[in-house]
């Protein structure tokens, strides 16, 4: 027996699970494999009652949905946007809970939040480019401004530190000796595979369950190719999230060669073999990415915002039912699968449920219709309920 079998065999898989969603770094993906986990479970969740715990203030365990009705911490799983504040995230989740996140090359990282949010950060809506923002960014930064932190050090602010912060070896170490405090794994997004290896490795959980497609990502041709000096520059302003994602690949890599580097390869193989066989399976033309307007269901429609355009996939049109629901969670959007997680776990007694506020602040239209898939969908494709093809009814819970 392998030292992979046996070390899996040996462990128990763990239920209860906080991740910190960190902007524009593939954090929407691990987002879908601990929603199906724990669906597929039966596990509890802490949702918002939007679709973010009240970000960007610090999280409150106020912002859980139905929290102040409960006696203690009874979830099992804590994954949706928020900005770090752990005294008040212990008051939700139980002592034995799993904390990881994962960060990004601040230089790759600030231009994706450009794309995004551009017309959200003032600094970003100043600037005529991003070109123009990396050349003189204190020309259009002012602190104090609402939104102004995806402009500067998104990754400490998110952790809950203060982006604004002058730059000081003693002030940054003391962040990041906090991180490892409160974390028991950080990943990397630019090792997406190894991170997903590491991942499975400490969950104890089986291949299928930490098997993704890649979600919330956009096309190449909004994409920016940047010069070596100005990635310095961005390195330079973005110098906390810089000295952090250093100290932090430092980690990875040394959890790596803990694991083994070649039993790293192994579980790199069959990951990406057995997504391989997912896409062939689920997707049309083999995994083949589609721009929204080109998705036929949609209720799987990615929402759309600023200057990038997300993709998503067209499901097989020829799969059977049971591998039709399976096929439809890998593909689900963030928000239209939390609306269902919320159906699911807050039932209503009568009648279609309103949607929250959107991801960002936009509400959705109120209008509903009938998507591809068996989900009744908002104008802006957010799934409101599942439909049971078999039986062609309306019921809560799929």
């Amino acid at each position: 027996m392998s030292e992979t079998v046996k070390s899996f065999r040996s462990c128990q898989p763990k239920r209860n699970v906080m991740f910190l969603k960190t902007h524009k770094t593939a954090s929407s993906t691990i987002l879908n494999l601990l929603y199906r986990f724990g669906e597929k479970h039966g596990l509890t969740f802490a949702l918002p009652t939007h679709y973010q715990f009240g970000y960007p203030s610090l999280f409150s365990s106020r912002r859980v949905k139905g929290f102040l009705q409960r006696d203690g911490p009874h979830y099992n799983i804590m994954c949706n946007h928020m900005r770090f504040n752990r005294p008040e995230v212990q008051k939700v989740m139980p002592a034995d809970t799993f904390y990881f996140s994962i960060v990004r090359n601040p230089v790759t990282l600030a231009e994706s939040s450009y794309s995004y949010y551009k017309s959200v950060a003032p600094s970003f809506k100043r600037s005529v480019n991003f070109d123009a923002f990396i050349a003189n960014p204190w020309r259009y930064y002012l602190p104090q401004l609402h939104n102004n932190h995806y402009a500067r050090n998104l990754l400490w602010f998110d952790f809950g530190f203060n982006h604004n912060a002058n730059f000081s070896l003693k002030v940054a170490q003391a962040g990041v000796d906090e991180i490892q405090q409160s974390f028991h794994l950080i990943l990397l997004a630019e090792y997406f595979d190894q991170s997903m290896v590491l991942l499975r490795d400490a969950l104890c959980w089986p291949l299928d369950d930490i098997v993704t497609f890649r979600l919330n990502f956009r096309s190449k041709d909004t994409r920016r190719r940047l010069s070596v000096e100005q990635e310095e520059r961005l390195k330079q302003w973005n110098a906390m999230d810089w000295y952090l994602y250093q100290s932090f690949n430092k980690t990875f890599w040394q959890r790596v060669e803990r694991f083994g580097n070649s039993r790293m390869d192994q579980e790199v193989a069959s990951l990406q073999a057995r997504r391989k066989e997912l896409m062939d399976l689920c997707l049309l033309q083999g995994g083949k990415p589609a721009e929204a307007s080109q998705i036929l269901d949609r209720g799987v429609r990615p929402f759309q915002f600023g200057q990038a355009k997300i993709l998503g996939y067209n499901l097989n049109l020829n799969l059977s039912l049971s591998d039709k629901e399976y096929c439809l969670r890998m593909i689900m959007p963030e928000l239209q699968y939390k609306d269902l997680l919320d159906s699911k776990q807050f039932p209503r007694a009568e009648g279609v449920p309103k949607q929250a506020v959107a991801k960002e602040g936009i509400r959705p239209q109120a209008n509903v219709h009938l998507g591809a898939s068996g989900s009744v969908v908002n104008k802006r494709g957010h799934v409101i309920k599942k439909i049971d093809l078999s039986k062609q009814k309306l019921h809560r819970n799929p």
